[in-house]
Protein backbone atom coordinates (compact mmCIF):
# COMPACT_ATOMS: atom_id res chain seq x y z
CA UNK A 1 0.00 0.00 0.00
CA UNK A 2 3.06 2.53 1.16
CA UNK A 3 4.88 1.32 -2.53
CA UNK A 4 1.76 2.45 -4.05
CA UNK A 5 1.43 5.99 -3.17
CA UNK A 6 4.97 6.40 -3.05
CA UNK A 7 4.22 5.78 -7.13
CA UNK A 8 1.29 7.61 -7.50
CA UNK A 9 0.89 10.62 -9.93
CA UNK A 10 0.29 13.95 -8.39
CA UNK A 11 -3.34 13.59 -10.24
CA UNK A 12 -3.73 10.21 -8.46
CA UNK A 13 -2.79 11.53 -5.01
CA UNK A 14 -5.41 13.99 -5.21
CA UNK A 15 -3.49 16.97 -6.25
CA UNK A 16 -5.74 19.89 -7.82
CA UNK A 17 -3.66 20.69 -11.02
CA UNK A 18 -5.49 23.21 -12.19
CA UNK A 19 -3.07 25.32 -9.91
CA UNK A 20 -0.20 25.46 -12.04
CA UNK A 21 3.16 26.24 -10.44
CA UNK A 22 5.42 27.73 -12.46
CA UNK A 23 9.41 29.19 -11.08
CA UNK A 24 8.07 30.22 -7.51
CA UNK A 25 4.39 31.81 -8.77
CA UNK A 26 1.35 29.59 -8.73
CA UNK A 27 -1.71 30.49 -10.95
CA UNK A 28 -4.73 29.47 -12.23
CA UNK A 29 -6.44 30.41 -15.65
CA UNK A 30 -10.42 30.53 -16.33
CA UNK A 31 -12.64 31.25 -18.97
CA UNK A 32 -14.45 34.46 -18.84
CA UNK A 33 -16.30 36.52 -21.19
CA UNK A 34 -15.06 34.22 -23.94
CA UNK A 35 -11.35 34.57 -23.28
CA UNK A 36 -8.51 33.11 -21.30
CA UNK A 37 -7.82 35.24 -18.03
CA UNK A 38 -5.01 34.18 -15.81
CA UNK A 39 -5.17 34.70 -12.04
CA UNK A 40 -2.20 34.91 -10.18
CA UNK A 41 -2.16 33.73 -6.06
CA UNK A 42 -0.69 35.71 -3.24
CA UNK A 43 -1.52 33.72 -0.27
CA UNK A 44 -3.62 31.37 1.07
CA UNK A 45 -6.45 32.83 3.52
CA UNK A 46 -7.97 30.04 5.36
CA UNK A 47 -8.68 26.65 4.97
CA UNK A 48 -11.77 24.78 6.49
CA UNK A 49 -10.10 22.17 9.59
CA UNK A 50 -12.69 19.82 8.78
CA UNK A 51 -12.07 15.87 7.65
CA UNK A 52 -15.41 15.32 5.60
CA UNK A 53 -17.84 18.24 4.17
CA UNK A 54 -17.08 21.33 1.75
CA UNK A 55 -13.14 21.52 2.45
CA UNK A 56 -13.32 25.20 1.82
CA UNK A 57 -10.28 27.12 0.68
CA UNK A 58 -9.60 30.92 0.12
CA UNK A 59 -6.98 32.33 -1.21
CA UNK A 60 -5.86 36.19 -1.91
CA UNK A 61 -4.98 36.35 -6.02
CA UNK A 62 -4.64 39.42 -8.26
CA UNK A 63 -5.54 39.41 -12.15
CA UNK A 64 -1.99 39.32 -14.07
CA UNK A 65 -1.25 42.43 -15.76
CA UNK A 66 -3.70 44.89 -13.65
CA UNK A 67 -2.84 43.83 -10.27
CA UNK A 68 -6.77 43.91 -9.55
CA UNK A 69 -7.21 42.09 -6.16
CA UNK A 70 -9.54 39.08 -6.27
CA UNK A 71 -10.55 36.42 -3.64
CA UNK A 72 -10.38 32.66 -4.90
CA UNK A 73 -12.84 30.33 -2.74
CA UNK A 74 -13.22 26.61 -3.92
CA UNK A 75 -15.55 24.29 -2.33
CA UNK A 76 -16.94 21.02 -2.79
CA UNK A 77 -20.84 21.58 -2.72
CA UNK A 78 -23.98 19.99 -3.24
CA UNK A 79 -25.24 19.28 -6.73
CA UNK A 80 -27.94 22.18 -6.19
CA UNK A 81 -25.99 24.74 -4.65
CA UNK A 82 -25.55 27.66 -6.53
CA UNK A 83 -23.70 30.72 -4.57
CA UNK A 84 -21.98 31.62 -7.57
CA UNK A 85 -25.15 32.35 -9.16
CA UNK A 86 -26.89 34.20 -6.24
CA UNK A 87 -24.07 36.27 -5.93
CA UNK A 88 -23.89 37.09 -9.92
CA UNK A 89 -27.62 37.79 -9.11
CA UNK A 90 -26.99 40.29 -6.40
CA UNK A 91 -23.91 42.19 -7.67
CA UNK A 92 -25.85 42.68 -11.14
CA UNK A 93 -28.89 44.43 -8.68
CA UNK A 94 -26.86 46.36 -7.49
CA UNK A 95 -26.86 44.90 -3.58
CA UNK A 96 -24.54 46.77 -1.23
CA UNK A 97 -22.04 45.57 1.46
CA UNK A 98 -21.98 41.68 0.00
CA UNK A 99 -19.29 40.54 -1.94
CA UNK A 100 -19.21 41.81 -5.38
CA UNK A 101 -19.04 38.56 -7.65
CA UNK A 102 -16.18 38.58 -10.71
CA UNK A 103 -16.47 34.73 -11.80
CA UNK A 104 -17.55 31.22 -10.78
CA UNK A 105 -17.24 27.67 -12.56
CA UNK A 106 -17.37 24.32 -11.96
CA UNK A 107 -13.73 22.81 -11.91
CA UNK A 108 -12.99 19.92 -14.89
CA UNK A 109 -10.80 17.36 -14.64
CA UNK A 110 -9.69 15.10 -17.23
CA UNK A 111 -12.44 16.65 -19.20
CA UNK A 112 -15.29 15.76 -16.91
CA UNK A 113 -16.93 17.77 -14.23
CA UNK A 114 -14.77 16.86 -10.48
CA UNK A 115 -17.20 15.68 -8.97
CA UNK A 116 -16.97 13.02 -5.81
CA UNK A 117 -19.27 9.90 -7.35
CA UNK A 118 -18.10 9.77 -10.70
CA UNK A 119 -14.45 11.52 -11.03
CA UNK A 120 -13.25 11.46 -7.55
CA UNK A 121 -14.45 7.68 -7.13
CA UNK A 122 -14.71 6.65 -10.50
CA UNK A 123 -18.47 5.34 -10.21
CA UNK A 124 -17.31 3.08 -7.41
CA UNK A 125 -21.06 2.59 -5.47
CA UNK A 126 -19.81 2.64 -1.73
CA UNK A 127 -23.64 1.46 -0.84
CA UNK A 128 -22.87 -1.59 -1.92
CA UNK A 129 -20.44 -2.25 0.42
CA UNK A 130 -21.49 -4.94 3.14
CA UNK A 131 -20.54 -2.96 5.82
CA UNK A 132 -22.29 0.25 4.70
CA UNK A 133 -24.23 2.34 6.29
CA UNK A 134 -26.48 5.00 5.36
CA UNK A 135 -26.44 8.22 6.58
CA UNK A 136 -29.73 8.38 8.21
CA UNK A 137 -28.76 4.95 10.39
CA UNK A 138 -25.46 6.81 11.51
CA UNK A 139 -25.99 7.50 15.62
CA UNK A 140 -26.18 11.47 16.33
CA UNK A 141 -23.29 13.00 17.86
CA UNK A 142 -22.88 12.68 21.59
CA UNK A 143 -24.73 15.38 23.40
CA UNK A 144 -23.04 18.98 23.81
CA UNK A 145 -23.85 19.52 27.21
CA UNK A 146 -21.04 16.03 27.42
CA UNK A 147 -18.77 17.22 25.13
CA UNK A 148 -15.55 18.45 25.38
CA UNK A 149 -16.61 21.64 23.65
CA UNK A 150 -16.98 23.30 26.91
CA UNK A 151 -13.31 23.04 27.88
CA UNK A 152 -12.22 25.30 25.09
CA UNK A 153 -11.70 22.68 22.47
CA UNK A 154 -12.31 23.30 18.28
CA UNK A 155 -13.76 20.11 18.07
CA UNK A 156 -17.12 20.40 16.03
CA UNK A 157 -16.83 23.76 14.95
CA UNK A 158 -17.55 25.30 11.66
CA UNK A 159 -14.99 27.22 11.06
CA UNK A 160 -11.37 28.56 12.08
CA UNK A 161 -9.85 31.25 13.37
CA UNK A 162 -6.39 32.74 12.98
CA UNK A 163 -5.89 32.06 16.06
CA UNK A 164 -6.43 28.72 17.90
CA UNK A 165 -7.94 29.39 21.54
CA UNK A 166 -10.45 31.68 19.67
CA UNK A 167 -13.84 30.35 21.27
CA UNK A 168 -16.07 29.78 17.78
CA UNK A 169 -19.51 28.84 17.49
CA UNK A 170 -19.94 24.68 17.23
CA UNK A 171 -20.70 23.12 13.75
CA UNK A 172 -23.24 23.30 11.29
CA UNK A 173 -25.38 19.92 12.25
CA UNK A 174 -28.26 19.03 9.38
CA UNK A 175 -32.07 18.29 10.52
CA UNK A 176 -32.76 14.47 11.14
CA UNK A 177 -36.60 14.81 10.76
CA UNK A 178 -36.16 14.11 6.68
CA UNK A 179 -37.50 10.41 6.03
CA UNK A 180 -35.00 8.06 5.31
CA UNK A 181 -34.20 7.52 1.65
CA UNK A 182 -34.17 4.95 -0.92
CA UNK A 183 -30.72 2.81 -0.90
CA UNK A 184 -30.20 4.27 -4.91
CA UNK A 185 -29.66 7.76 -3.41
CA UNK A 186 -28.01 7.36 0.19
CA UNK A 187 -24.83 8.65 -1.00
CA UNK A 188 -24.80 12.60 -1.79
CA UNK A 189 -23.13 13.82 -4.66
CA UNK A 190 -20.83 16.60 -4.05
CA UNK A 191 -19.19 18.36 -6.79
CA UNK A 192 -15.85 21.25 -7.44
CA UNK A 193 -17.03 24.12 -7.68
CA UNK A 194 -14.81 27.89 -8.12
CA UNK A 195 -16.08 31.09 -7.08
CA UNK A 196 -14.03 34.20 -7.58
CA UNK A 197 -14.92 37.42 -5.83
CA UNK A 198 -13.60 41.21 -5.86
CA UNK A 199 -13.70 41.76 -2.34
CA UNK A 200 -11.77 40.93 0.51
CA UNK A 201 -11.31 41.59 4.49
CA UNK A 202 -11.35 40.04 7.51
CA UNK A 203 -14.06 38.42 10.22
CA UNK A 204 -15.56 41.03 11.80
CA UNK A 205 -14.39 40.04 15.59
CA UNK A 206 -11.13 41.56 14.39
CA UNK A 207 -11.54 44.74 14.48
CA UNK A 208 -9.25 47.57 15.58
CA UNK A 209 -12.14 49.25 18.10
CA UNK A 210 -15.26 49.28 19.18
CA UNK A 211 -16.35 52.18 17.27
CA UNK A 212 -14.98 50.28 13.85
CA UNK A 213 -16.84 47.57 14.73
CA UNK A 214 -20.06 49.01 15.51
CA UNK A 215 -19.60 50.73 11.69
CA UNK A 216 -19.14 47.48 10.10
CA UNK A 217 -22.02 45.95 11.99
CA UNK A 218 -23.93 48.74 10.67
CA UNK A 219 -22.42 48.09 7.32
CA UNK A 220 -23.82 44.72 7.40
CA UNK A 221 -26.73 44.88 8.80
CA UNK A 222 -27.50 47.12 5.57
CA UNK A 223 -26.01 44.66 3.40
CA UNK A 224 -28.41 41.71 4.54
CA UNK A 225 -31.68 44.06 4.30
CA UNK A 226 -30.57 45.35 0.53
CA UNK A 227 -29.83 41.40 -0.48
CA UNK A 228 -33.52 40.80 0.21
CA UNK A 229 -34.77 44.10 -1.08
CA UNK A 230 -33.19 44.51 -4.45
CA UNK A 231 -32.63 40.85 -4.90
CA UNK A 232 -35.00 38.41 -3.02
CA UNK A 233 -32.16 36.50 -1.30
CA UNK A 234 -32.55 35.92 2.49
CA UNK A 235 -28.38 34.08 3.29
CA UNK A 236 -29.16 32.23 5.90
CA UNK A 237 -26.37 32.17 7.41
CA UNK A 238 -25.26 35.03 9.42
CA UNK A 239 -22.65 34.46 11.94
CA UNK A 240 -19.11 36.02 13.05
CA UNK A 241 -17.09 34.46 10.61
CA UNK A 242 -19.41 35.43 7.55
CA UNK A 243 -19.54 39.48 8.66
CA UNK A 244 -16.18 40.90 7.14
CA UNK A 245 -14.52 44.46 7.94
CA UNK A 246 -12.19 46.16 5.68
CA UNK A 247 -9.69 48.92 7.31
CA UNK A 248 -7.18 48.95 4.57
CA UNK A 249 -7.40 52.19 2.92
CA UNK A 250 -6.15 50.66 -0.49
CA UNK A 251 -8.06 48.05 -0.62
CA UNK A 252 -10.94 48.85 -3.16
CA UNK A 253 -13.93 46.59 -0.89
CA UNK A 254 -16.79 47.82 0.56
CA UNK A 255 -15.47 48.70 4.43
CA UNK A 256 -17.77 46.10 5.40
CA UNK A 257 -19.76 43.28 3.90
CA UNK A 258 -21.14 39.90 4.09
CA UNK A 259 -20.03 36.63 2.69
CA UNK A 260 -21.09 33.03 1.86
CA UNK A 261 -23.96 32.58 0.36
CA UNK A 262 -23.88 28.35 0.47
CA UNK A 263 -26.97 28.59 2.62
CA UNK A 264 -28.98 31.43 0.74
CA UNK A 265 -32.24 31.11 -0.46
CA UNK A 266 -34.43 32.93 -2.68
CA UNK A 267 -37.25 34.49 -0.61
CA UNK A 268 -40.16 32.81 -3.11
CA UNK A 269 -38.57 29.28 -2.76
CA UNK A 270 -39.81 26.92 -0.75
CA UNK A 271 -36.34 24.81 -0.76
CA UNK A 272 -32.47 25.84 0.13
CA UNK A 273 -30.10 26.45 -1.87
CA UNK A 274 -27.25 23.50 -1.20
CA UNK A 275 -28.83 23.14 2.17
CA UNK A 276 -29.86 20.00 3.72
CA UNK A 277 -32.59 20.14 5.97
CA UNK A 278 -31.84 22.19 9.29
CA UNK A 279 -28.62 23.88 8.81
CA UNK A 280 -26.52 26.86 9.83
CA UNK A 281 -24.11 27.92 12.58
CA UNK A 282 -25.95 26.39 15.80
CA UNK A 283 -24.99 29.16 18.47
CA UNK A 284 -26.49 31.93 16.40
CA UNK A 285 -29.42 30.52 14.93
CA UNK A 286 -33.20 31.33 15.70
CA UNK A 287 -34.39 29.31 18.72
CA UNK A 288 -37.71 28.95 16.57
CA UNK A 289 -35.37 26.57 14.04
CA UNK A 290 -33.57 25.02 16.57
CA UNK A 291 -36.69 23.70 18.12
CA UNK A 292 -38.72 23.32 15.10
CA UNK A 293 -39.47 19.37 14.00
CA UNK A 294 -41.04 19.92 10.79
CA UNK A 295 -39.03 19.63 7.96
CA UNK A 296 -39.92 22.56 6.34
CA UNK A 297 -38.93 24.66 9.31
CA UNK A 298 -35.70 23.36 8.53
CA UNK A 299 -35.33 25.11 5.17
CA UNK A 300 -36.95 28.30 5.09
CA UNK A 301 -36.72 29.78 8.61
CA UNK A 302 -34.39 32.41 9.11
CA UNK A 303 -31.89 33.14 11.93
CA UNK A 304 -30.86 35.52 14.54
CA UNK A 305 -28.27 37.85 14.81
CA UNK A 306 -26.63 36.46 18.69
CA UNK A 307 -23.67 36.97 17.20
CA UNK A 308 -23.55 40.13 18.82
CA UNK A 309 -23.73 39.39 22.10
CA UNK A 310 -21.37 36.22 21.36
CA UNK A 311 -18.68 38.66 20.41
CA UNK A 312 -19.05 41.56 23.30
CA UNK A 313 -18.51 38.15 25.89
CA UNK A 314 -15.85 36.53 24.14
CA UNK A 315 -14.03 39.36 22.59
CA UNK A 316 -11.87 42.12 24.13
CA UNK A 317 -10.44 43.54 20.99
CA UNK A 318 -8.17 42.13 18.20
CA UNK A 319 -6.44 38.97 19.08
CA UNK A 320 -7.92 38.99 22.63
CA UNK A 321 -10.23 36.19 23.48
CA UNK A 322 -11.30 34.27 25.88
CA UNK A 323 -13.15 31.11 26.63
CA UNK A 324 -16.22 31.31 28.70
CA UNK A 325 -17.62 27.79 29.47
CA UNK A 326 -20.92 29.35 30.94
CA UNK A 327 -21.72 31.51 27.70
CA UNK A 328 -21.20 28.46 25.21
CA UNK A 329 -22.93 25.91 27.75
Amino acid sequence: MVLGFLWMSEEELGFDLIIISVEGRRYINVERNGRTERLIINERMKRAPCVAGRATICWRAHRDGDKMPLVIKDSWQYLDGGEGELLREATAKDVVNVARYYHHETVRVRGRDDDVQNNVRAGLDITEAANYRSENSIPPPISTAVSSQWRGRSTGRKRSSSYTDAPLPPSKRSCSTSPTKPRSTAVSNRVHRRIILRDFGKAIYKASSRAAFLAALEGCIEGHESLRTKAGILQRDISINNLMIDEDEENPSWRSFLIDLDLAIGEQRESASGARGKTGTRAFMAIGVLLASSTLSCTISSHSSGFLFWICIHYDGPDKSRVVPWFDK
